[in-house]
């Protein structure tokens, strides 16, 4: 029997599936954020064959954020890292979409467009990455099967997320998405939401 953190008195805690370890922790954090912050882009690929602008920009504020309070912590020097330099792809993203005019259709917009898609869709689950080794703490050690098993969780859930966008029709209807707040579909399914009362 071990003894509770900071106490004489022995942890009574009972073992099995609701206790996790702290490298259970660090993984069941790192596949949570990660899946939470991906699945959303990943539906909406699915169902509008695009990712929407707040997407890209929560994804911006996010990592441009990380990357300054990386630098106000450890210095300047941090930047120089390509893990560091790696946050401001988001930032390349609005760069060049704030050069390019909006509304164009050659060659070099279909490049944004799948830049940008890029960067959202791998960009949101590296970040959550990233989030959880900062604010967790040991979860820099989650390594080897572990990592994998999170990249895998993560890769499932958003790959799961993309097929239901894909099959909207089947589980949402049009009402569903007004509601919500979202552009009802050309193919959505008429009828009374599943989430309208």
């Amino acid at each position: 029997m071990t003894t509770a953190p900071g106490t004489n008195a022995p942890d009574r805690a009972p073992h099995g599936i609701g206790l996790l370890d702290d490298e259970g922790r660090q993984l069941a954090a790192a596949c949570l954020t990660g899946a939470a912050l991906g699945s959303w882009p990943a539906f909406t690929l699915g169902v509008y064959g695009v990712i929407f602008f707040e997407q890209h920009l929560a994804l911006w504020a996010a990592a441009t954020s990380v990357f300054l309070a990386l630098g106000l912590s450890k210095g300047p020097h941090v930047w120089r890292r390509p893990q560091a330099l790696a946050l401001l792809l988001p930032s390349l993203w609005v760069l060049l979409a704030w050069i390019l005019p909006v509304g164009g259709t050659s060659g070099i917009y279909q490049v944004l467009f799948w830049f940008g898609v890029v960067i959202t869709v791998v960009g949101l689950p590296a970040l959550a990455a990233v989030m959880v080794r900062l604010l967790i703490p040991g979860a820099e050690r989650l390594r080897g099967r572990r990592a994998l098993g999170a990249v895998a969780v993560v890769s499932l859930m958003m790959l799961v997320s993309f097929g239901l966008g894909t099959q909207h029709p089947r589980i949402l209807t049009c009402e569903d998405f007004t509601v919500s707040g979202n552009f009802a579909p050309e193919n959505c399914s008429p009828g009374t939401g599943s989430t309208v009362r």
